[in-house]
């Protein structure tokens, strides 16, 4: 009977035991996987913060990009937004499409009938371009030139004073040889008109020595550019017709 008590102890007391050493065995296992998961827990926190910064950090560096993409292109706008110099246009050489002329000269007036002297004249005349480098060298101006002289005449013992009046008409070319510096040249066609009075007080004139005629007058000069709109130089012209004439001078012209 002792060996059934003991087998029933022995049955009754083993389970318990082995259910004991069980549970020892499973309580490491069972905090283990709590730190595990808690470690699991820990790594997908770090990650997702590794994951944040650098999602932030890549929003920096394409932030900067952007701010610098954005720079490039305000500064591209800006650049595209600068108007471009445009080169100096030259200076066109040559006189203004009109000027005033006056001249100081010395001349010279014969006639047929006569012996005819002269000294000092002075004229006025003004000008208008009409042609821009004709024949790609000249410059051509439409003239009006009013030409006074004074004259004294000897004729059959008598000798008279006066006035020989031009009227002129015509032409004038000029070509750049430099800079600021022009050859002229010119035909005029006009009418000379002639008032005279006898010195002697005796009354009367002949007729032969106030009439009127055609005068014919061809030039030839230089001329200088001293200012902006102020020419000065010196030209010869040589009249034929009823009355012939030399004068030589300065003349200056205001360019307007």
């Amino acid at each position: 009977m002792k060996w059934i008590a003991r087998a029933l102890l022995t049955a009754l007391i083993l389970p318990s035991a082995l259910h004991a050493k069980g549970l020892d065995k499973l309580q490491p296992e069972t905090e283990k996987p709590d730190d595990e998961g808690g470690g699991k827990n820990g790594d997908v926190k770090s990650k997702k913060l590794d994951k944040k910064s650098g999602d932030a950090a890549g929003t920096s560096v394409d932030g900067g990009k952007k701010e610098g993409d954005e720079k490039a292109g305000g500064e591209k706008s800006e650049a595209e937004k600068v108007v471009p110099i445009e080169p100096e246009v030259p200076v066109e050489p040559g006189f203004l499409r009109w000027y005033i002329g006056t001249s100081l000269s010395l001349m010279r007036t014969t006639a047929s009938t006569g012996n005819w002297h002269s000294g000092s004249t002075g004229d006025l005349e003004l000008g208008n371009k009409v042609l821009k480098q004709y024949l790609g060298k000249f410059d051509i101006y439409g003239t009006l030139r009013y030409r006074p002289s004074d004259v004294t005449v000897e004729y059959e013992q008598r000798a008279y004073r006066g006035i020989v009046e031009t009227y002129l008409v015509g032409g004038k070319g000029q070509m750049e040889i430099k800079p600021k510096l022009f050859a002229v040249a010119s035909a005029e066609l006009g009418l000379a008109k002639v008032s005279l009075r006898p010195i002697d007080g005796i009354p009367g004139v002949d007729g032969e020595l106030e009439k009127s005629g055609v005068d014919l007058t061809i030039g030839a000069g230089v001329s200088y550019l001293v200012l902006d709109k102020i020419a000065v130089g010196t030209q010869l012209h040589l009249g034929l017709g009823t009355y012939k004439s030399i004068q030589f001078g300065v003349d200056i012209r205001f360019l307007l």
